[in-house]
């Protein structure tokens, strides 16, 4: 369904894909629709995204009703997909600054990470012992946002390597809603830290990604993936429609 072979870098302090029309736009439309459709989403979260979450009951029911779900699920949640995307990586970005020192050897097809938010502390408590024997799984959720939804500059948890996002609907440039990607600055003044939630003026813009039908964005997670989306402003009622997952490790990736 996914066509990676589209997937080409983007200049960017952390490896960063993207393919445009990567997936065709009537699939695209269809989903939409099936999202539309859905009667109940598992959360709304950063002022105004719903959620349908892998591991919840309406998960299930969205995988049964649509085909095209069902068809993307199955491709992303394979070891074989996964070791795939791994391999690009490995290859198109071979002099990354950051690499991992573990590498998954059993893929688990029906993990999910918690939605709850842990610190890193937390997480370390709850995964550290296991990361001897590391295990990898997909988590997805299919998102529709209203007006009002943003997303704070950050960088993912610990336990996540590999990021995507799929694009189902255009939204104008001037409607918001970009994903937007960042650096620390160079300024002495400012510690050389790799915090979760920098401040923002610690910080400088990049790459700013508009949605567009069809475009799939990977990136890996680094210490310095900061990224965020800017407020998007409903018009017309028209709403932001998108695929996110991640392969997330049982344990913090050292």
């Amino acid at each position: 369904m996914i066509n990676i072979r589209k997937l080409k870098t983007v200049k960017s302090n952390f490896p960063i894909m993207i393919a445009e029309k990567a997936i065709a736009k009537n699939t695209c439309i269809n989903f939409v629709k099936e999202i539309q459709k859905s009667k109940a989403f598992d959360d709304m979260i950063m002022g105004g995204r719903s959620r349908i979450n892998k591991g919840s009951q309406n998960f299930k029911n969205f995988i049964n009703d649509s085909k095209n779900a069902d068809q993307l699920y199955r491709q992303f949640n394979n070891f074989n997909f996964y070791k795939t995307i791994e391999k690009i990586f490995k290859k198109k970005f071979k002099d990354s600054s950051w690499s991992s020192v573990y590498k998954a050897n059993t893929f688990q097809k029906e993990r999910f990470t918690p939605k709850k938010k842990y610190n890193s502390s937390e997480l370390k408590k709850i995964l550290g012992k296991k990361h001897k024997k590391p295990t990898v799984n997909l988590d997805i959720d299919f998102s529709v946002s209203k007006g009002g939804y943003r997303l704070r500059p950050h960088r993912d948890d610990i336990t996540r390597q590999y990021n995507f996002l799929i694009y189902l609907n255009d939204i104008p440039k001037s409607n918001g809603g970009s994903l937007t990607v960042y650096k620390k600055k160079v300024d002495k003044k400012i510690r050389k830290s790799f915090r979760r939630f920098p401040k923002k003026s610690e910080l400088k813009i990049v790459k700013e990604f508009t949605p567009k039908t069809g475009s799939v964005i990977f990136f890996q997670s680094t210490p310095n993936s900061y990224h965020g989306v800017k407020r998007f402003v409903e018009h017309n009622g028209q709403k932001r429609y998108f695929i996110y997952g991640s392969y997330a490790f049982n344990g913090p990736i050292v």
